[in-house]
């Protein structure tokens, strides 16, 4: 079916190419090299739904939440992410503390709320105009949470400081282990190409109803 955008270019031959949207289950490949286009995700509204709902419900336990405790020679040690940029804010270093703030916390919290509610708009067939401009906005965050690159610094530590002090992992580190899988998997399972063509599809339904 031909959403009417712009024709795509095969990544495997350069071959220009209508953009169509597959049924559901199906994909496209490139007729002249056989390279795989698109592969619609089944369910894929419904799945997003599901897991950015699930990261709603444990955000703010990963945040506030302490992560894990350090204990070394009696002294013992906790912090939560929100601590870790309270901390570097008052210490002076307010550039790094806005960069955590705005890549471990404003933009991965934006991002899962957007998904949530384009995916629930989208699962009621509710339509909005500024539906699409949310759904053009959601393509640009992940450049800018990335809640697993902050996940990855504490793996190091714990990598650094494992010989040399006692490590319990508090409720806030799992909870903020579910919330960055969570993130990838909404990611993973957002079929950009499924959720334009459902909002098309609520598009042409009120256009129909206006003209009867």
């Amino acid at each position: 079916m031909n959403i009417g955008s712009p024709p795509i270019a095969c990544p495997g031959c350069d071959l220009l190419l209508k953009n169509i949207v597959p049924q559901k289950g199906q994909k496209i490949s490139c007729p002249r090299c056989n390279t795989l286009l698109y592969k619609d995700k089944n369910n894929s509204v419904t799945k997003v739904l599901a897991i950015s709902s699930s990261g709603l419900m444990v955000f703010i336990p990963a945040i506030f939440l302490p992560l894990m405790t350090l204990s070394s020679f009696g002294l013992h040690q906790k912090g939560s992410i929100y601590d870790t940029f309270v901390t570097f804010y008052k210490q002076g270093f307010f550039f790094v503390a806005i960069m955590l703030f705005l890549t471990s916390i404003f933009f991965p919290l934006l991002k899962i709320s957007l998904l949530f509610s384009i995916s629930l708009l989208l699962k009621i067939r509710w339509y909005s105009p500024g539906l699409p401009y949310l759904l053009r906005f959601v393509h640009h965050l992940d450049e800018w949470a990335m809640s697993e690159i902050y996940l990855l610094g504490i793996f190091i530590t714990i990598i650094k400081v494992y010989n040399m002090a006692e490590i319990h992992f508090d409720t806030g580190f799992f909870c903020f282990l579910f919330l960055v899988l969570s993130t990838i998997s909404s990611s993973s399972a957002f079929d950009h190409h499924r959720f334009w063509h459902e909002i098309e599809s609520m598009q042409q339904s009120i256009k129909l109803k206006k003209t009867k």
